[in-house]
Order: C-alpha cells, then structure tokens, then sequence
C-alpha cells in the first residue's frame, strides 16, 4: 500500500513539489473510491450482486443526471461521432463497469480490488502517450513503475493460485 500510494503521488505531484487542483480532487476521489470499494464488498457478501451493480448504476446516473441539469445546460450531441463516443462510454464504461465490480467483487478481497483499481492512472499515462504523446518526465515513470511494483507485491501469482484452489474446496 505504502509503494503504491508513494507511486501515486509521484504521478500527482508537480516538480516544485506542488498539487494542482485537479490532483488534489483526484487523491480525493481515489479515497472516497476506496471506501466505495469496502462498501461494496460488504454488500455483495448480503445481497444479489447483479442486482447490487443495477441499483448503482442507476442511482449514478439519476444523480449525475440532477447534477447536470443544476450545474450545466444540457444539449444533445451533434453528429454520429459524438453519440457513438457517448454510447461507447455509458455502455463500456459506466454500465459494464457499475455492474461487473460488484460481481467480480464477490469473489476476491477489496485489498485485491483496490489495487487493481490503482492500475488505472498506469494506463491512463500510457494511452496519453500513445494517443497524445504525452511525455510524463522521470517521475512520472517513476511513479508508474511504485505502483506496478506495489500491485505486484500485493497480489503475487502465489496468492491467487491459494485462492483458486480454495474457492475449489
């Protein structure tokens, strides 16, 4: 934990040893994830998971949708391209995702979760170089390179081969 929270704030923290404001929010959300994450695996242990994902996704939306109508003015995409990447991202992202998590979730720990959640800003660095080629300098690679290590450490090829086999008995 101690290595990828290390490595993570590597990838946030500016040169001058600075947050942005969009870090900070970011190391935010990162927490309040976390206890989404403990939440849920309290939930799946008591209730239907399928169902558990349903309900989240659809309270997700329902406030993301109030929200939007408080803090924005809403309009409707333009053109194909526009509708696709929003259909793309609520089906892939949103309700593939709201509805998997707690479902894979039943089956491992929220240790296990929560790391592999924290691979995301790994990906996240490396698709804006392939895609935008974004360059995040040393420490950046660095701190990409803490939390794989962490991941690693955290969830080794050992571990999940005691697991299978017990999820077998």
């Amino acid at each position: 934990m101690i290595t990828v929270s290390i490595g993570l704030s590597l990838l946030t923290i500016k040169d001058d040893f600075t947050f942005a404001l969009g870090s900070i929010l970011c190391l935010v959300t990162a927490l309040l994830y976390a206890l989404h994450i403990i939440i849920t695996n309290y939930f799946v242990q008591e209730i239907d998971a399928f169902l558990l994902g349903i309900f989240q996704l659809g309270f997700a939306s329902l406030y993301a949708a109030i929200g939007n109508l408080i803090f924005d003015t809403p309009t409707l995409p333009n053109g194909a391209v526009e509708w696709f990447a929003i259909l793309g991202l609520a089906i892939i992202c949103s309700a593939y995702g709201f509805v998997m998590q707690p479902i894979a979730q039943k089956y491992t720990s929220p240790e296990s979760t929560g790391f592999l959640f924290s691979l995301e800003p790994v990906f996240s660095a490396i698709f804006a170089f392939i895609f935008l080629s974004e360059i995040m300098g040393g420490q950046g690679y660095l701190g990409a390179l803490l939390i794989l290590i962490g991941v690693l450490i955290a969830n080794p090829p050992l571990k999940k081969q005691m697991i299978l086999e017990e999820m077998k008995e």
